[in-house]
């Protein structure tokens, strides 16, 4: 589950923490929100490949939410909440839910439940790329200028995205001499381009470090 992040979408804190708690062994990483608000910023900012969602929230009902949350992601959605009637059920799986989980629920359930819907939902690259402007986009259509270096760096591990590239090999991308490139430029260029991602509101980008070996582009 390495890489894979789950927002957890629960107003009661003490159960939000105890469900982020589990999911972080599970080897998860755990975005929270605790309202509707909070859960399309979300949305809207970060990837996140799975969605567990509450019903009751203060501002709003997470069941006649769901076709606005469909709207950003379509991502695998497993409602937890304690309202188990069958009519709620229904609107729940009819509305975009991909699971319907009536509290108390065993945390060994949930990750279950989650590891069945993240292994039977295809991979979707998200993050995308115009060469006529340098733009890098994000699934919410967030955009930012690149540098040519930047340009060159990005696309060559797009291309191959989960394979390691050594630095050499980027030096080489780079248009630079293998023997006389400071390769501290080049972690300078990627916490710049890191920074400038943040800064543009795009969220987290899917560029990795590999102490020793590279750069990897990690995109789920």
């Amino acid at each position: 589950m390495k890489h894979i992040t789950v927002l957890l979408v629960e107003d009661d804190t003490n159960l939000r923490h105890e469900v982020k708690d589990h999911l972080v062994t599970e080897g998860y990483k755990v975005l929270e929100a605790s309202t509707l608000k909070e859960t399309l910023e979300v949305l809207q900012t970060q990837q996140v490949q799975a969605l567990v969602l509450d019903v009751g929230l203060p501002d709003g009902n997470g069941l006649d939410a769901l076709p606005e949350l469909r709207r950003h992601t379509a991502c695998p959605i497993v409602m937890m909440t304690a309202w188990g009637q069958l009519p709620m059920r229904l609107q729940g799986l009819n509305g975009g839910a991909n699971y319907y989980l009536v509290k108390p629920v065993p945390l060994e359930e949930l990750s279950s439940i989650l590891a069945i819907q993240l292994r039977n939902t295809p991979i979707v690259f998200s993050w995308r790329t115009d060469a006529a402007s340098r733009m890098l986009m994000n699934a919410a259509g967030h955009s930012v200028h690149l540098t040519s270096s930047e340009w060159l760096f990005v696309t060559a591990l797009r291309r191959y995205p989960g394979q390691i590239f050594s630095r050499e090999v980027l030096t080489l991308v780079l248009g630079k001499n293998v023997n006389d490139y400071d390769t501290r430029r080049m972690d300078m260029l990627v916490m710049r381009l890191r920074q400038k991602v943040e800064d543009a509101g795009l969220g987290d980008l899917p560029l990795r470090t590999r102490h020793g070996q590279g750069y990897v582009w990690e995109e789920r």
